[in-house]
């Protein structure tokens, strides 16, 4: 069995949900979203069912065997640079491989009854299984050209599916800033990779990991590395995009900001791990500015009001999470993250869409309300989502994320600075899920009553992702086996304790709220970064552009085109002054410029004649 199948099912499907697209768009007539919903996520479960193949052919064996090289062809040879184009897969890449196709076909399936009314749904499953193509191609590259053709890919992708909805000018704005503020980052990656030609000779990423250069060199491809990644993951300063990327269908939310494509930095930096290991100055600097985003993303979360926000911030604060268990040199607990996340986020983001759905539309929590009995389903499984956020036991976020926790005040490169921010995080996390949960649910309904009156349940191909993925995220902890010590369980409990009394504290606050709530502008507009960059990257853009405009266009190139013109009317009338309409002077100027060619021609000669006669 190849390797490539992992990625060709995704890239068959966007081939065929494209190619139906095209025919739709020449005949008129609309494909159906159960069409082209069924024909993307066959895809996707044949694409999963391969990589639980590997998954069982790794089960029997060592752990240094598991691993799989499978090279297709020649793609770059240029003087010593040779890049092949292939797969490796090993257990990092294929634990993000089940996570992509596993949690995506459940996403997929979703969006087959959530977009059943949208105009053009074979466009939307094929973005869908593009994406999912790309980051695999990302996840599963052997080298960093490769690696980077995901990694660009999936930014592509996420663009397309963020304004999806592009008659709506805000949407396609979100989905440029996305691009652009990838962009930004994108440019540390492709200098690493020179980098790492330059002094390793390589760009296979095997050879990079054993690679081994001065402590300077490997410091400056490490932090280039990690600026590419602040990128992707949403990490301070660049971050602002993702909340703005909440534009896209709700299922898009899901698989792209819980899921996968915000977790590739999280990749990246597991992948480099041995280099990372050698530079502990990056090491504390990657710790901080996780713990840092994880606590302001919370702090925003706190004032937001639209349900997929809070959730966006949420994403920020779990990936800072992440970052800082890379960053203490955790990195099996930070992989460890990823997966939970992705049950339960990719739940919650769901079981969001399911109520922005039966409300039609509406996101503002303090228009909803008293869910819990209309959308029972919706409602125990998001539950189960927020328990396991806030790394109540048994549920699947109790072991990931205080595994972290742990880690940043007991490892090596960990300290008490990051412990008490990560605790800080983890409250706040608390507070502003259980508000989330009980405004949406158990508190007193405040929807219109034309709304309150068609609240639906949603169907089964909805209601059913969204059962797997509560199991997964009661059971998925289990999976995953760390030993601890009697100082560790002491910090376990001291989490829970915290997450309980942020839970309690909001419980109280908000289970009878009957108004909407005058949340705090700056906070919840995002402490002004966002302001802060449009006034002074944006505006400063703004301002080259008319600066270029009035120094080059106006003052050199108009002026330019003036004396240009100039040249060509003085050299009309010059030549207009010599038609005189005579021909015996027409020949007498023949003649003269005749002999001034043959005087010019005979001085050549002579000139040649008495250099090379000496």
């Amino acid at each position: 069995m190849s390797l490539i199948l992992i990625p060709l099912f995704p890239l068959i499907g966007f081939l065929i949900n494209g190619y139906l697209q095209l025919s739709s768009g020449v005949t008129g007539k609309k494909v159906s979203s159960q069409k082209s919903g069924l024909i993307a996520t066959l895809m996707m479960v044949l694409s999963f069912f391969s990589a639980v193949f590997y998954y069982l052919q790794f089960a029997g064996q060592s752990l240094e065997t598991r691993f799989i090289d499978q090279k297709l062809f020649t793609w770059i040879k240029l003087a010593a640079l040779n890049v092949d184009f292939g797969f490796r897969l090993d257990t990092l890449s294929l634990t993000f491989v089940l996570i992509i196709t596993g949690v995506g076909s459940l996403i997929h399936l979703y969006s087959i009854s959530y977009m059943k009314d949208d105009a053009t749904p074979a466009k939307y499953f094929s973005y869908l299984n593009l994406f999912c193509f790309m980051m695999l191609n990302l996840v599963m590259g052997a080298s960093m050209p490769h690696l980077f053709l995901g990694w660009e890919g999936v930014g592509l992708a996420s663009y397309l599916l963020i304004g999806y909805w592009n008659e709506d000018t805000q949407k396609v704005l979100a989905g440029q800033k996305a691009f652009i503020m990838n962009r930004i980052g994108d440019l540390g990656f492709l200098i690493a990779m020179f980098v790492a030609y330059k002094y390793i000779g390589s760009l296979n990423m095997v050879d990079i990991q054993k690679a081994t250069m001065s402590t300077h060199v490997t410091t400056v491809f490490c932090v280039l590395v990690f600026f590419a990644c602040t990128g992707k993951s949403a990490q301070i300063p660049l971050f602002t995009w993702l909340p703005d990327a909440m534009a896209g269908p709700t299922p898009v939310s899901a698989l792209i900001h819980a899921a996968t494509m915000v977790t590739s930095g999280i990749y990246l930096l597991t992948r480099i791990s041995p280099l990372l290991l050698q530079v502990p100055e990056v090491l504390s600097l990657i710790a901080m500015v996780g713990v840092t985003t994880a606590f302001v993303a919370a702090v925003i979360a706190c004032a937001q009001k639209d349900i997929k926000k809070i959730l966006a911030y949420s994403t920020i604060s779990q990936l800072g999470f992440m970052f800082l268990a890379c960053g203490v040199g955790a990195f099996d607990a930070g992989v460890f993250h990823v997966m939970t996340h992705a049950f339960f986020k990719a739940l919650l983001f769901l079981g969001a869409g399911s109520v922005i759905h039966a409300l039609h539309e509406e996101q503002n929590i303090f228009k909803m309300g008293g869910l819990s009995k209309k959308l029972p389903w919706t409602t125990w499984t998001f539950v189960m989502g927020w328990a396991a956020i806030l790394g109540i036991p048994p549920f699947s976020g109790f072991f990931s994320k205080d595994e972290i926790i742990i880690e940043s005040l007991y490892s090596p490169h960990g300290n008490q600075v990051l412990f008490i921010m990560a605790l800080a995080s983890a409250l706040l996390t608390a507070f502003y899920m259980t508000r989330l949960l009980v405004l949406v649910f158990f508190s007193p309904s405040r929807m219109d009553e034309e709304v309150a009156a068609h609240v639906h349940e949603s169907p089964w191909l909805m209601k059913f992702p969204l059962v797997v993925l509560g199991i997964l995220a009661l059971v998925g902890g289990f999976w995953h086996q760390s030993e601890t010590n009697e100082n560790a369980q002491v910090v376990m409990v001291a989490s829970v304790l915290v997450a309980l009394c942020g839970a309690g504290f909001a419980f109280y606050r908000y289970r009878k709220f009957t108004l909407e709530e005058k949340t705090n502008a700056f906070v919840e507009r995002g402490l002004g970064i966002d302001t802060f960059y449009s006034k002074y990257f944006s505006g400063g853009t703004d301002v080259a552009a008319k600066g270029l405009t009035r120094f080059v266009e106006e003052d050199f190139i108009q002026r330019l085109l003036k004396v240009c013109s100039w040249a060509v009317e003085f050299s009309g009338s010059v030549l207009k002054s010599i038609q005189v309409g005579s021909a015996q002077a027409y020949l007498m100027m023949m003649m003269i410029f005749g002999l001034a060619l043959m005087v010019w021609v005979l001085e050549g000669v002579m000139h040649g004649v008495m250099i090379y006669g000496k």
